[in-house]
């Protein structure tokens, strides 16, 4: 269940399919910037979603157990899974971001919009690489108070300390702070086990039930902002 409204005064942003319009493409351009290696992508992905939700504590040890799994699969080291992840991968990841710029229209203006509402704003992304990604998506990192990623604190989405860090750091409580995803079930979910509030965005044709189009993200984030006190 939702968390009771309250003022809010942080939101968290997504990266993935919320900053940008995620399309089928990107893997398309991820297989082919990785040739002859993009035989090993669909198996990464796998091999991350069995680390969903758990907490390694730190990124090497959840690395650790993601370059073990992926070795195994692509009969490979684990050190040559781990060169491929932070070499390859994430060079060929960063890159496919320009494919994507400007995929949210007055997206500047929209952080504006909340800034000067006086609201923290963060990104949390499930990757790595979150300064360098928004970069090449022309998007400006400084707009933002946080940068974090779940695989750098070692807790992939949905578990919720990353997203309970970035409420401490601030010093604001969970309640008060609203997370914008694509996903309800990641994003949701952790957005919901903190105690947080939570904006689902969707590009789908068929709108899911409570999802929002990008459009309609700044109205809604608006009418949920109500004066203290």
């Amino acid at each position: 269940m939702e968390p009771a409204s309250r003022s809010i005064r942080g939101v968290i942003f997504d990266l993935d399919g919320t900053l940008y319009v995620m399309r089928w493409r990107l893997q398309f351009y991820l297989f082919f910037a990785l040739f002859p290696s993009g035989v090993r992508l669909p198996g990464f992905l796998a091999v991350r979603q069995t680390c969903a939700g758990i907490d390694f504590q730190s990124r090497d040890r959840l690395l650790d157990e993601v370059c073990g799994k992926l070795a195994v699969a692509a009969k490979i080291s684990d050190s040559d899974a781990l060169r491929w992840i932070d070499q390859s991968f994430y060079l060929a990841f960063i890159n496919a971001m320009r494919h994507f710029r400007r995929s949210r229209p007055a997206l500047s203006e929209f952080l504006s919009k909340l800034r000067s509402h006086h609201v923290q704003l963060a990104v949390l992304s499930d990757y790595g690489r979150v300064v360098e990604r928004l970069e090449k998506l022309g998007i400006e990192p400084a707009r933002f108070d946080t940068i974090a990623s779940c695989e750098d604190a070692g807790a992939l989405k949905p578990h919720k300390r990353p997203f309970l860090e970035i409420a401490r750091e601030w010093g604001i409580h969970p309640s008060e702070i609203v997370v914008v995803g694509d996903r309800t079930d990641t994003d949701g979910i952790a957005a919901g086990s903190a105690g947080m509030q939570f904006v689902h965005v969707s590009d789908a044709r068929h709108m899911p039930p409570g999802a929002t189009r990008w459009s309609g993200v700044v109205t809604e984030l608006i009418r949920r902002m109500r004066a203290e006190g």
